[in-house]
Formats: structure tokens, sequence, C-alpha cells
């Protein structure tokens, strides 16, 4: 193999396919170990000493996933996604076995060094569902392309495939996932979420071109300068002018003994445009949002039957929220409402690492075992039921500390550590004055730092999701969906593009 430092680019360009092979080759042989790791079972034998059990190839033990996700530091979900294909591919038997996928021939290409497993995934899951015999055909069929294609041209070849073998299978599939369409949120950026929705094709027709329309008003009166602006300020508008928002804040101090919680500052020095990290009331990462929106909720919440927003009490090193009178506790085996409370608002989430199932829908576990282990805020945790059940599991330890951290130990091991939200040392960016203007997307350049592209061009090539439909005449039939607004004068400039 010829180094790549000071080779001609064909040298280099061959260096980069024999490095990507072996990368494959790889993957296909960790396909394999984690397919033996799954299949073992840790097991007490009759004179109390832990034995492992191996199973057949395609069985998946209960906290295989849990251990993956330590050794190869991915999220509860994400090593279940692993171990799950990997024993879709890897373990493909004959047709008479119970674990025939007919995605054999993914694994074999990965282990030849043609297909990497990002590819292998993609069409893995366009098979999902579908019998293990026309899984196979169609993997048969697009064999040659894995050589050559991308994965959304694997994609789309596997869709034609499935067309042309068995259409009712892509109309069942087109069903379901109409029936699951979904809205998600996460924190991304600072001080912004991202939002991701699937929805059936007719009602999001019609609720985009609600939004746009707004969003062209908020365009023509000066609100925006933007249209993807001013279309996210259409959503966030449409949505909250249909409902009544209540929202309650909770100051956090540190729980000092001798302090008198009625001391903390409820509106801490700082100006309006300050960003101040605040915690939601469901899991995820804390948010920023504006000091002066932070206030005037605030006010709000003060207004209430108290007078004063409610104050939490911290740990000062974690800022998890404590019980330091032990006020909560109780002598039975179920933790009071009270309690209960407590425990899901302070963890937010499974105290797994790695999971991020929301406290709502987990089990509170007694850490230690009860009568042993008292029911207090010392001793419980939020679990979600399949953790829960490998905590169970033997060789598994866990350990929650007065500061509210929590320690696991695998079967193999391996030590991890999670940490409850920091509620009580919030992050602040001050408004110094020197925010640079928003960049104005509406006025290409003619050129930016990449190469003599236009701004424009740069977006349509590698924005996500964006595409250039050229229509020809004669067009059969359209369809126009609008919004009922006031009509929007729009620009007469017929210039083309600077592209």
């Amino acid at each position: 193999m010829a180094g790549p430092l000071g080779g001609s680019v064909e040298e280099c360009a061959a260096v980069v396919a024999e490095l990507q092979a072996l990368v494959n080759e790889v993957s296909a042989a960790q396909d394999d170990a984690i397919v033996a790791l799954a299949a073992l079972e840790t097991e007490v034998a009759d004179d109390g000493t832990l034995v492992e059990v191996r199973h057949v190839p395609g069985h998946v033990a209960l906290d295989a996933p849990a251990i993956v996700s330590g050794v190869l530091c991915l999220s509860s979900v994400a090593a279940e996604r692993r171990v799950r294909d990997a024993v879709r591919r890897a373990v493909d038997g004959p047709e008479s076995a119970g674990t025939w996928t007919g995605l054999g021939g993914l694994h074999a290409a990965m282990a030849a060094g043609r297909l990497d497993a990002y590819r292998a995934g993609v069409v893995a899951h366009e098979l999902e569902e579908v019998p293990a015999e026309v899984a196979a055909t169609v993997i048969t069929s697009i064999d040659d392309a894995f050589d050559r294609e991308d994965g959304p041209r694997l994609r789309r070849r596997v869709r034609r495939v499935l067309a042309q073998i068995s259409p009712d299978l892509l109309r069942q599939r087109a069903v379901r996932a109409r029936s699951e369409s979904s809205l998600q949120r996460w924190v991304d950026e600072p001080g912004v979420d991202t939002w991701h929705g699937t929805f059936p094709s007719e009602e999001a027709c019609a609720a985009w071109a609600a939004i746009d329309a707004l969003a062209q008003q908020y365009l023509a009166d000066g609100t925006c300068e933007r249209i993807d602006r001013a279309r996210a300020k259409a959503l966030t508008d449409l949505v909250t002018s249909n409902a009544t928002i209540d929202v309650q804040v909770v100051l956090t101090t540190a729980a000092t003994p001798g302090r008198d919680a009625s001391a903390v500052q409820a509106s801490p020095a700082g100006g309006p445009g300050d960003l101040v990290e605040v915690g939601g009331i469901r899991a995820g990462d804390p948010v920023l949002v504006r000091r002066d929106w932070l206030e005037r909720a605030i006010a709000v919440t003060a207004r209430g039957r108290t007078g004063r927003p409610r104050v939490l009490a911290c740990d000062p090193g974690t800022g998890a929220a404590t019980d330091p009178t032990g006020d909560l506790s109780t002598a039975v085996y179920r933790p009071s409402a009270r309690l209960a409370a407590f425990v899901r608002a302070r963890d937010r989430h499974c105290r797994f690492p790695g999971c991020h199932v929301a406290a709502r829908y987990c089990d509170l576990d007694h850490v230690r075992p009860h009568p042993a282990g008292p029911t207090s805020a010392a001793n419980l945790a939020c679990l979600c039921r399949r953790h829960h059940r490998v905590k169970q599991r033997p060789g598994w330890r866990a350990a929650l500390h007065p500061d509210a951290t929590m320690t696991w130990t695998d079967p193999t091991g391996r030590t991890r550590t999670t940490h409850p939200p920091d509620q009580l040392h919030p992050v602040t960016l001050s408004d110094s004055g020197t925010d640079p203007p928003p960049p104005d997307r509406g006025r290409p350049s003619m050129a930016v730092p990449d190469g003599p592209h236009s701004t424009l061009e740069h977006h349509l090539e590698h924005a996500p999701g964006c595409r250039v439909h050229v229509v020809r005449p004669p067009v059969p039939m359209t369809c126009d969906v609008r919004a009922h607004s006031p009509r929007v004068r729009r620009s007469t400039n017929s210039d083309p593009p600077p592209f």
C-alpha cells in the first residue's frame, strides 16, 4: 500500500479505497463479535457462582445492548440498534431456521470490503419488515450496485425493485408511516431547539401553505428579513395563538444549613438581552432564553397564591435537587406522591448511562433493595423498565451517592457514572452589545470561501432537504394549496439567479 504523502492523485485515491475496504471488513468482523457477545447469558449456578451460558447465534441477552453501549460509548438507543443490526445481518440462517432474515448478502458484501456499514444499514432499513425471501431476492438483484452507488441511490433502487416484486409491501409501509407520524423536539444549537416532524402529505401540504402565507406577511411588513426565519416564527405563532400556556418558574439555591431560602434573588442583575440557561419540566438538555422573557415569567409566577416562585434546594457541587431535611422519606415500600414527583424532577430521565427515556415513563427503583434500603430520595432513582431489569441481572452493580451521582459497573468490570441535571449553576451569556448582525441570506454574494459559487447556489446544493425542480411544459396537472390571507405584493424582478 503506497503512502498518501507525496503520492499522485491516483495513488492517494487507491489508498483511500483500500483503507475503506479494510474498514468494511472490520465492521463485518465486529458484527460477528457482537453476535457472539449477545449470545452469552450470565446466570447464577446452583452453588451461587456466576457462569456464562452460550446460546445459539441470534439469541440476544437482555443486558447485551447495555454492555455494548459501554464498550462502544454509544447511547442506549444506538447500542440497541447496533446489536439488532448486527444480528439481522450476520445471523442469516437457512430458510428452515428461525433466524432467516434474507440480509446475509449485506454481511457478505461487508466482509468482502464492498459495502460499508452505513449503506448496509440503509438497505436493511428499507427491508425492515419485508419477508426474508423477498429481502434475499432484492439484495441479490442490487448486489452489483454495492461497488458504485451511494446510500440515497441504493435506497431508491431498493424501492424500485420492491415495487416490481411486491407493491403491496410498499403500500403497507406507507400506511404504517402515515399512522405513525410524529413530532419530536430536542435542544440543538445554543439558544434554539430542533423539531423533526413527519405528517401525512395532504395535512402537511395545507399546514405548509398556512405557514408560508403568514411568513410572506412577515417579510412584507419587515418583521423578518429571511423567509426561513419567517416560516419558523409563523409556525410558533400559529401554534401558540391557539393554546393557553402557563409558565411556572422554580428558583434554585444551594442547600446550605441555616440559610433562608426566601433570600434567593429572584431576578439577578443583567441586561434584558442576556441569554440565561434554564431547565424545562421535561427530560432534555437545558435551554437558553432571553432574560427579559424569564423575568416576565418570574413576575407571572410570583402573582400566584404564595406571592413568590417556589425555591428548590440543590447540592452545591453537582447542582442536583436534594431533600436536605429528609421530610419526603417514608417507612413503607411505595413512595409518596411528593417523593415520587421530587425524584422524577431531580433525575428528569432514566439514570442508566446513555438512556434518555423521560422520567415520567420510568420506574422508581430502590437502588438498595427495600427494606435494607430506605424509601427516600437518597435511595430512589428513575430507571426505564428495560434498565430496571438489567440492574437485576447477575454481575451488575449500581450505587447512588449523596450528591445524586450514580455509578454503574457491568459484568466486564467497566464503570460509568451518570449525573443528574445541574439545576444550580446556569450559564449566562451577557449581552455586551457586540453581537454581529444576522446574515442576510436574501442577498447572495457572488462568491463564498469554498470556491466560485454564489451563496444561493451553495445553499441549493448543500442545505438539508433542499431540491431544485425543473418543470417543463406542458404540465398536465397542478395542485396549489393556499391559505386565506391578505394579498402580499411580490417583487417583479425577473433577473436570473447569480450563477
